[in-house]
């Protein structure tokens, strides 16, 4: 009798064990798919404030005639946008200048970087400027 009470608490202890492995791996695998989700999130978010930046820095090309003047020579626009939550904060950092690989003197190249927590994403757009003559032009400068 003695013996099967041995061999009882052994099995017993053979299979808190082996559940309490289940478990630290359950628990591994769950941290595991939030970490993923919070970067996948992060990521979007990076994305969005990237393209904020573009947006932002076109309608300035658009409406502004000194801020084309200044796109002749490269600058850098900062903001600091919050998202959502107070956990979750990110950036955009907007560059304008010339585009060194076209000769046409009304093209600009747009580079915005959105960055949320370790997340960074990089947008770069050419955006040509009508010219001054164009029909286009009262467009462009309302």
């Amino acid at each position: 009798m003695n013996s099967e009470r041995c061999s009882v608490a052994l099995l017993s202890m053979i299979m808190m064990l082996l559940l309490s492995l289940l478990g630290a791996a359950l628990l591994m695998l769950s941290k595991t798919d939030l970490q993923i989700a919070t970067n996948h999130r992060d990521g979007i978010a990076a994305q969005y404030l990237a393209e904020a930046g573009i947006q932002c820095a076109i309608a300035k090309l658009r409406t502004d005639p000194d801020f084309v003047s200044q796109s002749k020579t490269s600058i850098q626009i900062a903001t600091s946008e919050s998202l959502g939550t107070t956990t979750t904060t990110g950036s955009h950092t907007v560059q304008t200048g010339p585009n060194s690989s076209v000769t046409n003197e009304s093209t600009r190249l747009i580079t915005a970087t959105g960055v949320v927590n370790q997340a960074r994403r990089q947008i770069t757009v050419n955006v040509t400027l009508p010219a001054e003559d164009s029909p286009f032009s009262s467009k462009w400068s309302n």
